[in-house]
């Protein structure tokens, strides 16, 4: 695990963007999962304002696989992830149309195009890198607390936690409009990715990043399995960290 840990709650989103450019650069043929939290959200605004103003590097090779999407919502909604990536990302840079796949929450079998979903990435070969946010209840994409390590695409239901998360007005305006099933990207497809980038900034997000970093691995902290992870980024912002022991802290402040 690498942790960096920033003053500044902007850096944390600047790190993974620099990180992601670095590798877009060196592997022009990446495939991509990209997650649709307001944090990853940040951090692509900023790899777009890299890729037009400082350049040297090409989306038109990138596969980019969205790693969940609510039931229900149309892509044209505004609030699914479908647009909100082509939105924040995927029309801002030049990778085609045809090499970004979002799942679609709106599908008349969800469960059919789950599968559809998972033997699209493994046609692919998998996944070389994957964007995650952390939730506050310590989930990862949409894996909520006691998602199996072996879980692929399915439909989950959301816990009560993330339905107040998602539902304070930035993405849904309220409880009764908010859906209370996605489908997610499973954990071990995630876990199968050569290198895993993970943001968590905010207060909000401490008891999450402390039960995943100094608690017990395990289902009930989706994000701790990710410990095992070979090559896991973790970009966290001061406040973020709060409640990490100090001298872990101070040795990952940049």
């Amino acid at each position: 695990m690498k942790l960096i840990i920033c003053d500044r709650s902007t850096e944390p989103g600047d790190r993974l963007a620099e990180t992601l450019a670095e590798a877009i650069a060196a592997n022009p043929r990446l495939k991509l999962g990209l997650s649709a939290g307001r944090t990853s959200i940040r951090a692509y605004g900023e790899l777009v304002r890299r890729f037009h103003e400082k350049g040297g590097f090409s989306f038109r090779h990138i596969t980019a696989f969205g790693t969940d999407e609510y039931v229900g919502l149309p892509p044209e909604d505004h609030r699914s992830t479908r647009y909100l990536m082509n939105f924040h990302l995927f029309r801002q840079v030049d990778i085609p149309r045809e090499q970004t796949f979002v799942p679609r929450g709106d599908a008349q079998n969800v469960e059919a195009e789950c599968r559809a979903w998972d033997m699209l990435i493994e046609a692919r070969g998998g996944l070389d890198l994957v964007v995650l946010g952390l939730g506050h209840n310590g989930h990862i994409g949409l894996n909520e607390p006691g998602s199996s390590p072996k879980s692929r695409m399915r439909v989950v239901e959301l816990t009560s936690s993330t339905l107040a998360a998602l539902s304070d007005g930035s993405r849904f305006r309220n409880i009764d409009e908010t859906p209370t099933n996605a489908v997610t990207m499973g954990l071990a497809t995630i876990l199968e990715a050569k290198q895993v980038l993970l943001i968590a900034t905010g207060l909000g997000k401490a008891e999450a990043l402390h039960r995943m970093v100094e608690g017990r691995s395990g289902p009930s902290v989706p994000a701790s399995l990710l410990l095992s992870h070979p090559r896991l980024s973790i970009f966290a912002d001061a406040d973020s960290a709060s409640r990490l022991d100090p001298q872990l802290v101070q040795k990952a402040m940049t």
